[in-house]
């Protein structure tokens, strides 16, 4: 029993183990194919495993015992490898099953000859064996004339590429699972089939997981990397090992010893060995990898926006990995994003709340980056599909078009989004046009923790502001409080003795000049006013307002003082939601707006006041953030240039010969503490109009809406999330936003 027992574990040669693993290598891939959700393409990657899985235990257990029942399993498992694949590659080729009646039939023909070898004496017969084999590697090279036909027909670079290396890797393993045949014949030959078909089964499961070609050169270098160990450590191993095998007990000792040197050596050599692999196999990704790793270091010392900008944007470009590289920031006067610099080609200067919408809902959905070629994938796979008509296949395509037509007209082929917290604050674009797949997967994990650093500092930027315009409003409330004493004290009496004087007893040019000094006194004590109200804090009384009803207070109070050249043009949408405010302060910002326009136009002109209602804003809505109601006050002036419009909120900045500059500072600083915003658009000799959003108290409701049910309009409702009411506050949390509420 001893001696049959050795003489199975003799015939247990290389070309044997080989088999064993082979066949443990292609049950695993196809319990791992069979376990994931259910496709076609996988399924039938699985039955070729299991079949490959029963050719191979075959040819072991016929090496422990050349007669019975395994001889004839290996005949007729083998028999049906070349059907099995055929019909794996038609699916994953979407190639049409009249298109291959030939290579069918051939494969049918060849399943019951194998079959009728293996269940006959004929599996006894080296010349059965034979056709049956030559019949095999006759079919399979048919599926890889498909592999072939459909790399000459694609027009896609990466498509091609992936063809090309899928047709080199099944023509190596036919060819060398054909050369292991050659020792029957008597010629001596290495047993390479098995493992080479084992590596390009495993490379066909990664091709069909992984759809990016970078990825499948990523996995290369990565058993690249994986070889060079493991022959440094069987190195290692055989050195301190092979000699001490006469004595067991300093052959345990030094076995031991191997181990501990080896796990000492693992993790540094690992890197070692991994970046000498990527430096020599992938140089222009080494180096991408590097010039970013120095990136991450240098944002650590940037706190300027602009400066993180340029620093990022002009590493990328020296990179000479992109062709386009941009970055884009929330807006704070409207809903979007404008573009705060770029490289390479101008993409749109600002993208609005619809162009963003898609890009919004899945980054809340938990994806930190969008790349083009995904989408243009999904999109060939919809139309490709079965079902195109479907209503969830024609509303995924109509969401991943619209975010492909935002990449688009931001030039990106990977769009990161810039968090801060929980809200997006920006988008860090970058593009490289003259590849499909521009980087691989280690790179995009760089380019995001780039976008975290320069999110970060955008973030210490706003703080940094924030924290100096606290001082400078200090500095401003000390200096207030002796201004008011310091001037106003003065002013009093000068004021008083210009009165004191009668200007009858005066001459009529003595007497102008009076009147000059009693007004020059009244507009200074104002600008300090003004300058007192600017520095100290906002005592606000909040209540639910009409906007309407504080439009229309407001035009009675300046009904007597608009001039009669100047016509009056007012629009009020109904019905209206009440919005959280001061009335009070609302109307002084509506009395300094009127006031501007009206000084813009000196000759007359039309000075038009609309309050819009939440749907004619923006068109869609977060379901959980409040809708927006507006305000825009527009007149037929003169316009402001560009500089002008740049710095028209800043304190102390004026256009008027006598104004103070701070009246549309205040004005910002009130509709910014209600939650809204305010900007203006503007062109020479145009016009100027301001236009102030505010949110809308929430109407309570019943029961939510279901996503994707219709609307009363017939139209599925949205199922993204948009911009609550504050811009500056992108997609914060409705308890977040309560609770900055009740704060303020």
């Amino acid at each position: 029993m001893r001696a049959a027992a050795a003489a199975r574990i003799a015939r247990v040669d290389i070309r044997s183990q080989s088999a064993l693993l082979a066949a443990l290598i292609t049950l695993a891939l196809a319990i791992s194919m069979l376990l994931r959700p259910r496709r076609r393409a996988l399924f039938l990657f699985s039955l070729l495993c299991l079949s490959l899985f029963g050719y191979y235990l075959g040819e072991f257990l016929s090496a422990l015992s050349a007669a019975g029942i395994w001889p004839r399993t290996k005949v007729i498992f083998g028999s049906l490898v070349p059907a099995a694949a055929l019909a794996f590659f038609m699916e994953f080729l979407k190639v049409s099953p009249r298109s291959a009646k030939r290579a069918r039939a051939g494969a049918l023909v060849g399943v019951l000859g194998g079959l009728v070898v293996g269940v006959s004496p004929l599996a006894d017969s080296q010349i059965a064996k034979t056709l049956v084999s030559v019949w095999v590697f006759g079919l399979l090279a048919a599926s890889l004339s498909l592999l072939v036909r459909r790399m000459a027909s694609t027009e896609s670079r990466t498509e091609r590429a992936r063809l090309f290396y899928l047709a080199v890797g099944a023509g190596a393993a036919i060819g060398a699972s054909a050369l292991d045949f050659l020792p029957h014949f008597g010629i001596g030959f290495p047993p390479l089939g098995a493992i080479i078909a084992t590596l390009y089964m495993f490379l066909l499961a990664q091709t069909l997981l992984r759809l990016r070609l970078l990825d499948l050169h990523e996995l290369l270098g990565k058993a690249a990397g994986l070889t060079l160990q493991a022959v440094i450590f069987v190195a290692i191993y055989a050195l301190l090992v092979s000699w001490a095998s006469d004595t067991f007990s300093l052959f345990l000792f030094n076995t031991m010893v191997a181990s501990i040197v080896m796990l000492i050596l693992f993790e540094p050599l690992r890197a070692k060995v991994d970046e000498w692999v990527v430096a020599t196999l992938f140089r222009e990704r080494f180096e991408m990898i590097r010039v970013l790793g120095g990136l991450k270091a240098r944002l650590a010392n940037v706190i300027e926006v602009a400066e993180m900008a340029k620093l990022v944007l002009d590493t990328f470009d020296e990179s000479r990995r992109v062709t386009h590289a941009s970055v884009y920031l929330l807006s704070d006067d409207r809903p979007g994003f404008w573009l705060l610099e770029s490289r390479g080609p101008a993409p749109v200067r600002f993208l609005d709340a619809a162009a963003v919408r898609g890009l919004v809902g899945v980054t809340q959905a938990g994806q930190k980056a969008v790349l083009l070629e995904n989408l243009e994938r999904r999109l060939q796979d919809l139309r490709a599909s079965d079902q195109p008509e479907g209503r969830r296949a024609r509303d995924e395509t109509k969401r991943l078009t619209e975010l492909k037509n935002t990449l688009r007209q931001m030039n990106a082929g990977i769009t990161v989004p810039l968090m801060g917290g929980d809200r997006i604050i920006g988008f860090l674009n970058l593009w490289d046009e003259r590849v499909p797949e521009a980087y691989a997967s280690d790179e995009i994990a760089l380019i995001l923790e780039i976008a975290e650093r320069a999110a970060i500092v955008v973030e210490n930027s706003k703080l940094y502001e924030r924290v100096k315009e606290r001082d400078r409003l200090a500095a401003l409330g000390e200096m207030a409080a002796g201004l008011a004493h310091e001037i106003r004290n003065p002013l009093g009496a000068i004021k008083g003795a210009a009165q004191f004087l009668s200007p009858q007893n005066l001459p009529a040019e003595t007497s102008e000049f009076l009147g000059i000094i009693v007004e020059e006194v009244d507009r200074l004590n104002a600008v300090v006013t003004q300058f007192l109200d600017y520095s100290r804090p906002l005592k606000q009384n909040f209540a639910p307002t009409d906007l309407a009803d504080v439009v229309n207070r407001t035009l009675k109070l300046l009904s007597n003082s608009l001039p009669a050249a100047v016509q009056l043009d007012l629009k009020l949408a109904e019905p209206l939601p009440k919005i959280q405010g001061d009335p009070e302060q609302l109307k002084q910002v509506l009395i300094n707006l009127i006031q501007n326009s009206v000084q813009a136009m000196p000759e007359g002109g039309t000075l038009s006041i609309e309050v819009r209602a939440p749907s004619d804003v923006t068109g869609w809505r977060l379901s959980e953030a409040p809708e927006l109601v507006e305000v825009r006050v527009r007149d037929t002036g003169h316009g402001l240039s560009g500089e002008a419009k740049q710095h028209i909120f800043v304190p102390f900045y004026t256009t008027k010969e006598k104004g103070t500059g701070l009246g549309l500072a205040i004005c910002q600083r009130i509709i910014k503490s209600h939650g809204g915003s305010i900007g203006l658009s503007s062109q020479r000799d145009d016009g100027t109009e301001f236009v102030i959003r505010l949110p809308a108290i929430p109407e309570p409701r019943c029961e939510p809406a279901v996503e994707g049910t219709p609307t009363p309009d017939g139209t599925p409702s949205p199922e993204l999330t948009p911009y609550p009411a504050n811009y500056s506050e992108l997609a914060l949390p409705p308890r977040r936003r309560e609770k900055k509420r009740k704060r303020a």
